[in-house]
């Protein structure tokens, strides 16, 4: 077998195409998060964001304002991380580095709750992470399966999300089969992201990666017509989007890749993640009271990134 360069190497490294993909989900949601979630809110949406809602997000499926997409971008991207990840020592420094990210976030949440912010602490920010965290665990559960029948160990992790998404859909379900559901429908995506690492490494063959894809696009659509939080937001369509311009942009991206703005949104990915909703959010409620909106909301973009950085070098130093 030839041997493939992985997207979390020693050194590292990722593929130009992983990092150009988590540099655009990363605008993505912060365009979804500051331009169009917080105007909404407030009742203070502009026109060209309805625009777009009316001709682009809607009728495309791309969810409310892009949020969907980007995260299904970064799930992607996180799927394939994961499966690259064949070292223990590595998987344990990448989970220190999300872990001390997310603590500083939620320190830094917390001190704005206390100045009288409003950082946005909502579901769809808090479940994708749960998501990626249930799926690590499924990965470094099932290795020992994955070396010899990646393709079971595959099928597997999505038997696992489809039991939570039918029992968090189950009309009698407690409110803690429901979470566990809504965390699983998002499982396929990563998993998705994991297959297209495992068809490049040569780990599975492409009829195999093609049928589990189906698979994982199928418990999309399930997820979606049996969790009644997910009915109207036409996310298997906005999972499928996704997965085709991340497996466009997977084997490219090379020139763009190697720009500073792109990677230094792709290697602050997670602060960025985390940043964008606690800080950016918070800091656009405070200064649209003094501010018009559209400056309000290009001061928070800079706070949150500043935020970002300091969590970013605080993490590198940690872990």
């Amino acid at each position: 077998m030839a041997e493939t360069r992985t997207p979390v190497e020693a050194g590292g490294t990722t593929l130009p195409g992983v990092r150009v993909v988590t540099a655009a989900a990363v605008c993505l949601l912060a365009y979804s998060y500051l331009v169009g979630l917080w105007p909404s809110r407030h009742g203070d949406t502009g026109d060209l964001v309805v625009v777009i809602r009316g001709w682009v997000n809607q009728p495309t499926g791309l969810g409310e304002d892009f949020g969907f997409l980007g995260t299904a971008l970064l799930l992607l991207s996180a799927g394939y991380a994961i499966a690259g990840v064949d070292r223990w020592s590595v998987a344990v420094r990448l989970l220190r580095r999300v872990a001390a990210a997310l603590a500083g976030a939620v320190v830094v949440g917390a001190l704005l709750l206390l100045l009288g912010a409003e950082p946005l602490t909502d579901a769809a920010v808090i479940t994708p992470i749960a998501a990626t965290a249930c799926s690590g665990l499924l990965v470094a559960a099932l290795r020992p399966v994955e070396r010899g029948a990646p393709w079971l160990a595959v099928l597997v992790r999505l038997e696992v999300a489809c039991a939570l998404v039918m029992a968090g859909g189950w009309a009698g379900a407690p409110d803690v089969l429901r979470d566990l559901g809504q965390v699983a429908a998002l499982v396929p995506l990563i998993v998705l992201g994991e297959v297209a690492w495992l068809v490049r490494a040569g780990r599975l063959t492409a009829a195999h990666g093609f049928c589990l894809g189906l698979l994982a696009a199928a418990l999309l659509v399930v997820a979606d017509e049996v969790t009644p939080e997910l009915a109207g937001y036409w996310h298997p369509l906005g999972g499928v989007l996704a997965l085709l311009v991340f497996l466009i942009a997977l084997p490219r991206g090379a020139a763009l890749a190697s720009t500073r703005p792109v990677r230094w949104l792709s290697s602050r990915a997670v602060p960025l993640y985390v940043s964008v909703p606690v800080v950016g959010y918070a800091v656009t409620g405070v200064l649209s009271a003094v501010l018009p909106s559209s400056l309000a909301v290009v001061v928070a973009v800079g706070c949150a990134g500043f935020a970002a950085e300091g969590l970013h070098r605080v993490v590198e130093k940690v872990a």
